[in-house]
């Protein structure tokens, strides 16, 4: 479960991580940085994730690759990966 006080998540573990993401209504505006240090995928626990090419919410926010990172932003309904590499 990402914090209220959480800036940046950090994974490092082997299999899939699972990110129960605070409400996007409650912190609109709000930034959270989401890396992988290991080559594990990184999902949410919600459909409440955009792509960063636009589309429809759906559950993922990083691919099995080490050092890949995403910023999101709660946009007031969902949270949009606004930057990514």
């Amino acid at each position: 479960t990402v914090l209220a006080t959480d800036s940046y998540v950090i994974n490092n573990r082997a299999g899939t991580v699972t990110l129960t993401l605070p409400s996007a209504s409650t912190y609109s505006g709000r930034q959270i940085t989401v890396s992988t240090i290991t080559a594990n995928t990184v999902v949410s626990a919600s459909s409440n994730v955009v792509p960063q090419a636009g589309g429809a919410a759906g559950m993922a926010i990083l691919a099995a690759t080490a050092g890949k990172w995403a910023r999101l932003v709660a946009d007031g309904t969902n949270w949009i990966i606004m930057e990514s590499n």
